[in-house]
This record gives structure tokens, C-alpha cells and sequence, in this order.
């Protein structure tokens, strides 16, 4: 028997951040798994942008694919100099 799956993600701040790491861990997960189906993301503020990220991620490159595209989401959006953190 398969038990369907549907995530909502938080979103505000440090939610957001916390939603995109549990997000890179738990999908590679269900995609290797048939015990679970993945069959909705949904989130508000910060955590729809993880949510939307990793549903594409995982419908054009599964598990692996949702990682990755988290991991360049937020890299593409970090403050990466002094000035940018302020």
C-alpha cells in the first residue's frame, strides 16, 4: 500500500531556510521509496518559493533534481558579500 504525500511549507526567515533543508533531505527520499508517493507541495512567503523550487526540481529530476535546485535557488538569492548582509 502506498501512502500519499503532501508537504506545506512555513515560510519567515529562518522558517524558509529550515523548509529548504528538510526539503533537500526528505524528497531523494520518497522518490526511492514505494511505500510513499509524493502528490503535493504547498507553502506561503518563503516557504512557496521552497515548495515551488522543489516540485519542479523533483518532477524534472526526481529527488536528486529537487536538491539541486534548492541548493542553486538559495545560492543564486544568498547575500555573498559585507554589503549585500546589510
Amino acid at each position: 500500500m502506498t501512502t500519499n504525500v503532501a508537504i506545506a511549507c512555513q515560510g519567515g526567515g529562518s522558517h524558509t531556510a529550515f523548509t529548504a533543508g528538510v526539503l533537500e533531505t526528505v524528497l531523494p527520499h520518497i522518490e526511492r521509496t514505494d511505500e510513499f508517493r509524493l502528490v503535493g507541495l504547498s507553502g506561503t512567503s518563503g516557504g512557496a518559493v521552497s515548495a515551488l523550487a522543489g516540485w519542479y526540481g523533483y518532477l524534472t529530476g526526481g529527488g536528486e533534481g529537487a536538491t539541486e535546485t534548492l541548493r542553486d535557488l538559495w545560492a543564486d538569492i544568498a547575500a555573498k558579500d559585507p554589503y549585500q548582509r546589510l
